[in-house]
Formats: structure tokens, sequence, C-alpha cells
């Protein structure tokens, strides 16, 4: 594929994919006899994993130190097994904050269609009342 393509299918920059390239994070990708960049099947995998890691909140500290110790081969694999374990372990948080948010989203929906579309917004938390047009 070219950067084009890849561009698009992950829906990233090109400049993202070269500045990654650049800074490890992608491996150096071969290039045509044009110099033009060639992405290969394997090339997509760890394009797709890392992204994968980034939408979740890993660093790109954190992903670097991971793909250096990827590096390391044999040796570094149950350091690395842990730290995506542990990132694991924070995606799982994530997903539950993500689902009191969904709640409270769903409860409001409840709360405009029985008071027929009025502001009120409602925190659990800080108990308050969060519309303005409420407090004429």
């Amino acid at each position: 594929m070219t950067i084009d393509e890849v561009s698009k299918h992950f829906r990233i920059s090109k400049s993202k994919l070269r500045y990654y390239e650049k800074n490890g994070v992608i491996k150096e990708i071969t290039r045509d006899k044009n110099g033009n960049r060639v992405y290969t099947g394997n090339d997509l995998v760890w394009i797709d994993f890392f992204i994968n890691l980034k939408e979740t909140g890993m660093s790109l500290k954190e992903i670097v130190y991971y793909i250096g110790l990827k590096k390391g081969g044999k040796e570094t694999v149950v350091e690395r097994k842990e730290i995506l374990l542990n990132h694991v372990d924070i995606i799982q948080e994530k997903i539950e904050e993500l689902k009191l948010i969904k709640e409270e989203v769903l409860e409001q929906v409840k709360r405009y269609e029985n008071e027929e579309g009025n502001c009120i917004i409602r925190s659990k938390v800080y108990k308050e009342d969060g519309c303005r047009e409420n407090k004429k």
C-alpha cells in the first residue's frame, strides 16, 4: 500500500505517518525505486496495533518504550506482557467510566421525554441543576 492508501485506511494524516516513522514508532518503511513508501501487511498490522494502543490512552513515550523492548527479542517478553496487561486494566477503567457517562446521558434523555424538552440537566455528583433557563 502507498502512504495515501494507508493514510485513508487508518484515517491518519500522511505527516503523522512520516512523524511516527521518523521517531521509531513505525519501523522504517521500505521504498520503491522512485523512493515512495511501500507498506507491507506486517507494517499494517503494527500500525493498527499502535493506533489501538494510542487511542486507548497509551502515551507515545510508553509506546516507544514498548517498541524498544520488542527489539530486545524473547528476553523482554515478560515485561512486554506486563505492560500490555497493565494497559488492559487502564482500558477497563475507561470502559467503566464511559458506562457511567452513558447512564448519565440516557438519564438526561429520559428527563427530556418526561419534561417535554425542558432543560433539566442534573448531576448525581453535584446535586445541581445545570440549566440557566431554569434559574430565571
